[in-house]
């Protein structure tokens, strides 16, 4: 999927060559998804992976398939979401 992307260092919309950068944002959305807490996009209300509330504390079984999800639900095709004993995250 290509879009509008943003830049790593300001997360402000990256400009090249005076325009606005389009590129493969697949691994953004992602991101995004799993970083935001729900409610956090207005658009889209239900949409948030609320991975910082999984620091320090019980593990959730179902936030996978959840986040996998909402992931699919942007448009991004993956097979899988996991997270490891060490708290990585890995999208397939």
């Amino acid at each position: 999927m290509k879009g509008f992307v943003l830049s790593s260092e300001s997360n402000d919309l990256l400009v090249e060559h005076g325009a606005a950068a389009i590129r493969d944002n697949e691994a953004q959305i992602c991101e995004n998804v799993i970083v935001a807490v729900r409610g956090e996009m207005k658009e889209i209300p239900l949409i948030g992976g609320e991975v910082r509330f999984l620091l320090g504390g019980a593990r959730d079984v179902m936030w996978p398939t959840r986040t996998k999800k909402m992931i699919q639900s942007c448009g991004v095709e993956i097979s899988k979401v996991s997270i490891s004993d060490d708290d990585t995250v890995t999208v397939e």
